[in-house]
């Protein structure tokens, strides 16, 4: 590559960062300056409230082991990291990537892998004993080619419906009538009929969010349909699963704030915990912004699986790796070694709403609302990889499968939103190559 384009692309990256938040113009104005000190540099996209709390946590256990490391946190604010994967790929294609990175487990990691841009870690792996404490579906989506090459943190359960306590006991309704669609808009209406317009909070300031609730509907049209989806074989629009599903999510958004393509995901939550919404789908992340806003599961708020998947888990697999030409490798490795051990993901899950990747976590330290999904992860029937979070299919497609879910919140069109769904699935045909077995 010539010089004058790498200077052109760094300083395209420089920029970038500082319209996102300015954590590269730090990097490269403070790191680079000292390329010697003895620092730790990490990248995440944990930026609200809940979510920072729990890295700071999972930081200070590594601070303990390792006081005389130096630890730079760059948050990049956008939720979900789309806004971080543009500013990572950038830098990593400098040859400038930091120590270690945020990254979904499956297909978000392809494009690093493929470019050469992550380090193996199969000898962490063996090294640390973790094949023995992370379960198989979890081990198989941080794997490629036969071959390790990041570490998972947690498991998020996507398909989770919140809903403030107070709400449903003041109108009667009971969590258990919202296991079908039916129930749930019942309950919808019923509050509607009571004063509360908009009964389903809802973000949609990133696409994401408006992508995330349309996914798990698309889930609770049956694991034979979301397995053919995400392995690409759907080819008629006019498929009735498929035409279901939009008309489901088409009353759906009857009940939902209007304003919802102002808000982030978190501050759909808010509303929830504040009491003007009943209800949010949202991952289970959000349990992390009910327990800084001081709420207590089972009497300010609850959560069940969105209608339609109970005893399906839709897994949301955090995780970091070591790039290739990592400026301070020893400390990468060291960094790594903690995520994967169970006292830093004793530390970092509770806070953050998740629930651990290793088996043998101290489950004392868990809250309620995480024992039950720690138990319903354990007995869960299937288990699929979330579509909008990274794993589940090409990120083509992915990219595809937010801007029609974005455009169908506001056009409400169910023909052209089947139409541009198998339009997605034709363009990324050949980068279907996962073959998801989910029943």
């Amino acid at each position: 590559m010539a010089i004058k384009t790498v200077y052109a692309l760094v300083i395209a990256v420089i920029v970038t960062a500082v319209v996102v938040g300015g954590g590269l113009y730090y990097y490269y104005t403070t790191v680079l300056a000292k390329p010697r000190a003895n620092l730790l540099e990490i990248y995440h996209w944990w930026t609200s409230g809940g979510e920072k709390a729990a890295i700071d946590a999972l930081v200070a256990v590594f601070q303990a082991k390792y006081p005389d490391v130096g630890v730079i946190q760059s948050p990049v604010a956008g939720g979900a990291g789309y806004v971080m994967k543009a500013v990572m790929k950038a830098m990593v294609a400098a040859g400038e990537a930091p120590d270690a990175f945020q990254v979904h487990a499956g297909y978000e990691m392809k494009p690093y892998i493929d470019a050469g841009y992550l380090d193996p870690i199969d000898d962490l792996w063996a090294q640390q004993g973790w094949e023995e404490v992370f379960p198989p579906v979890v081990k198989d989506m941080v794997k490629w080619g036969g071959r390790y090459y990041a570490v998972p943190v947690n498991i998020h359960r996507a398909n989770v419906l919140w809903y403030n306590k107070h709400i449903l006991d003041q109108y009667g309704i009971d969590p258990a009538t919202l296991e079908t669609w039916d129930g749930f808009f019942a309950a919808c209406e019923k509050l509607r009929a009571a004063g509360i317009r908009h009964p389903i909070a809802m973000g949609g300031i990133g696409k994401w969010e408006i992508a995330h609730a349309l996914e798990q509907i698309f889930v609770s049209q049956g694991i034979e349909f979301y397995q053919d989806l995400i392995n690409g074989k759907l080819t008629d629009p006019n498929d009735s699963r498929l035409v279901k599903a939009l008309q489901i999510f088409n009353r759906y958004l009857d009940y939902v704030n209007p304003d919802y393509a102002t808000l982030t995901w978190d501050q759909a939550v808010a509303r929830v915990i504040r009491g003007e919404a009943a209800f949010t789908i949202m991952g289970d992340w959000a349990n992390g912004e009910f327990l800084v806003a001081g709420k207590v599961f089972g009497v300010d708020y609850g959560a069940i699986p969105v209608p339609g998947t109970k005893g399906i888990y839709v897994l949301v697999v955090d995780c970091f790796e070591r790039p290739k030409g990592a400026r301070h490798p020893e400390n990468s490795i060291k960094w790594l070694i903690v995520v994967g051990s169970r006292e830093g993901q004793d530390a970092f899950n509770p806070i953050k709403g998740s629930i651990p990747a290793r088996l043998d976590a101290d489950i004392t330290k868990y809250g309620p609302y995480q024992r039950q999904a720690i138990n319903d992860f354990r007995n869960a029937k299937y288990m699929a990889p979330s579509i909008v979070h990274g794993s589940g299919a090409p990120e083509k497609f992915a990219s595809a499968f937010n801007d029609i879910s974005s455009a169908f919140a506001s056009n409400r069109d169910v023909s052209a939103a089947c139409r541009g769904i198998i339009d997605a699935i034709n363009a990324a045909k050949d980068e279907y190559v996962k073959e998801w077995r989910l029943y």
